[in-house]
């Protein structure tokens, strides 16, 4: 009898999820998802009125940290800029978290990554939770991954 309970458990967590995952794509296409130029379109530059010099940009320290880690979420999902966007949530210089998605799809995934001997690795993208086995060598914080599925699949509160 406590074998049904389970089945029932995950059967509702199943359900739960996949209408959680429905409404967000639904959302995303119903409210334009970011409107972004086609790949291999340029936009049209607007004139400006204003005849002053603008002042030089001065880089970001995290723009090409930003760069490093949107590389290897390219490396670890195939995909490359021109198929897909990546969006970093969150950055704490040592792991990052954000999204994924492929241009002219609906939906999308989450993604981990973090810094591992001073170079950005991709963890983990899709979306479901992360196995315990691929955050394990990371010390990822535990409210950017606060779950895990354990080796039979069940999640784990980390």
């Amino acid at each position: 009898m406590e074998g049904q309970g389970n089945i029932w458990k995950t059967a509702f967590l199943t359900l739960f999820i996949f209408v959680l995952l429905g409404a967000v794509g639904v959302s995303a296409y119903l409210l334009g998802a970011r409107k972004l130029p086609l790949p291999g379109k340029v936009p049209t530059p607007t004139p400006t009125t204003s005849l002053q010099p603008s002042p030089s940009p001065v880089p970001s320290p995290t723009s090409n940290e930003t760069d490093l880690i949107k590389a290897a979420i390219y490396v670890l999902t195939g995909l490359d800029e021109v198929k897909a966007e990546v969006i970093i949530d969150q950055n704490t210089g040592t792991h990052a978290k954000g999204g994924i998605r492929e241009y002219g799809a609906v939906g999308g995934a989450y993604w981990i990554a973090a810094k591992s001997d001073g170079e950005w690795v991709g963890v983990y993208a899709g979306q479901a939770h992360p196995t315990c086995n691929e955050i394990a060598s990371y010390d990822f914080p535990t409210d950017m991954v606060p779950e895990c599925l354990d080796a039979n699949g069940s999640v784990v509160t980390r």
